[in-house]
């Protein structure tokens, strides 16, 4: 009888060297955190779409995830850090995409700039992610974040559009010019400062950024 209340004392709560062996209900406070992380995540991007980024609060960010105020620590220092990590989240999803087009086979430059330009406006299908990528410039803290995005979007082009990515000066100066100018009027066009249809818009940039692309390998 011991032995087999010994047992599944055992299997309801186990501690191991990481702290994370815990059981409750059958979840792992391991899994627990990760809910409660992304919870948070959810519940900032539904607040930055209904009031925008300066009208965030860590309590109202609490309130909606439905956690106490100390669970917020637990993942994130600030507000800045927690906006980061969604903004970030964000722009892993488009740098996947923009990965699965290194497959078997030729891929043109239009293609690349397809697939690049369409994951972006995916992303930015979900109001929530578009209106905190709207509002990144405000904030240096999200700013920094989308300047770094621009810096691994450009690396990954690079690797696949030019041969010697790393010593090709004229390459890295088009791939920047691209894909910060491609930021700069993707914001405008979501504003609806540039009236023209998704599918226009994707052409037309498209269309540019094969012409530089067809400029460097004419040199």
């Amino acid at each position: 009888m011991l032995a087999c209340v010994a047992d599944h004392c055992q299997d309801v709560f186990m501690n191991t060297a990481d702290g994370f062996g815990r059981t409750y209900g059958g979840v792992s406070q391991a899994e627990r955190l990760v809910d409660r992380r992304e919870r948070l995540l959810s519940a900032a991007l539904d607040l930055v779409h209904e009031g925008g980024v300066g009208e965030l609060t860590i309590g109202a960010v609490c309130t909606r995830a439905g956690l106490a105020k100390r669970y917020f620590y637990e993942s994130f220092t600030s507000l800045d850090e927690l906006l980061s990590t969604a903004l970030q989240g964000v722009f892993d999803r488009i740098a996947e995409a923009i990965e699965s087009v290194r497959s078997p086979g030729d891929v043109t430059p239009e293609q690349i700039l397809e697939v690049a330009i369409d994951a972006v406006l995916t992303a930015m299908d979900d109001p929530r992610a578009a209106r905190l990528y709207l509002e990144s410039a405000a904030s240096p803290a999200l700013l920094a974040t989308r300047d770094a995005a621009v810096d691994g979007y450009v690396d990954q082009l690079l690797g696949l559009m030019v041969a010697d990515p790393v010593n090709d000066a004229d390459a890295k100066l088009v791939a920047h010019l691209l894909v910060s100018g491609s930021t700069h009027v993707v914001a405008m066009w979501l504003r609806g400062a540039l009236p023209m249809e998704r599918d226009e818009f994707v052409l037309r940039l498209i269309d540019i950024g094969a012409t530089a692309v067809a400029g460097l390998a004419s040199k």
